[in-house]
């Protein structure tokens, strides 16, 4: 399990003050709220590239981890068999998973050729196929329409399934798709404010999110 205990991180601003939060292994769990509310602050601070002001973080020591950025980062002299390739599978499984996402004609295309839906499953891909112990996604379905969200995102759980994995997103509907487990954060400095399972999600519940009302 990750846990976040007691953390405190401030920029011009407290963004957490004595923050708690658990992530189960084996699961997907989605992280929602609002621009600013730090949710890719608790990324930074789970992979390292930034420290709490006070607080602890265990549960990833000595961990692997796979990250979607919310830039999509492929290396522009490689094509997109080859950026995804890097993570160590072969050539078979990297056709495998473009297909899956609908777009294996990309295969032997560089990124300058992609659309920006298609660079984002590139970057997919590739986090997906690296053999990681916590898999992260900052915002990955940045750019892809709705349709195709709800076309890939079936065979992304499955990927994920028995995996500890971490979805940035602002989108409730990502979230009840995708995860296991969904925490909501808000409020200045931010705090979980309702943890809740796909299951229980109903159109009302998704009415007050959008309000702002939970």
């Amino acid at each position: 399990m990750i846990c976040f205990k007691d953390i405190t991180k401030a920029y011009e601003k407290p963004v957490f003050s004595k923050f708690n939060m658990c992530i189960d292994e084996g699961k997907i769990t989605a992280v929602l709220g609002p621009s600013g509310c730090g949710k890719t602050t608790l990324i930074n601070l789970m992979l390292g590239f930034e420290k709490a002001d006070c607080g602890v973080i265990t549960g990833t020591e000595n961990k692997r981890f796979s990250v979607v950025f919310q830039e999509d980062r492929l290396l522009e002299q490689f094509t997109a068999g080859q950026n995804i390739m890097v993570s160590g599978c072969g050539s078979k499984q990297c056709r495998h998973v473009l297909n899956i996402l609908g777009i294996e004609e990309t295969f032997n295309l560089y990124p300058y050729e992609l659309s920006g839906g298609m660079k984002r499953r590139v970057a997919i891909a590739r986090a997906l196929l690296r053999e990681a112990d916590i898999y992260i996604f900052d915002e990955p379905f940045k750019g892809i329409d709705q349709a195709l969200k709800c076309a890939i995102i079936p065979d992304i759980k499955d990927y994920l399934c028995g995996k500890t994995a971490v979805m940035i997103t602002h989108d409730i509907n990502e979230a009840e798709m995708l995860s296991d487990s969904i925490k909501i954060l808000g409020g200045s400095p931010s705090k979980i404010i309702c943890e809740v399972s796909p299951e229980e999600i109903d159109q009302t519940f998704v009415e007050k999110f959008k309000a702002g009302r939970l």
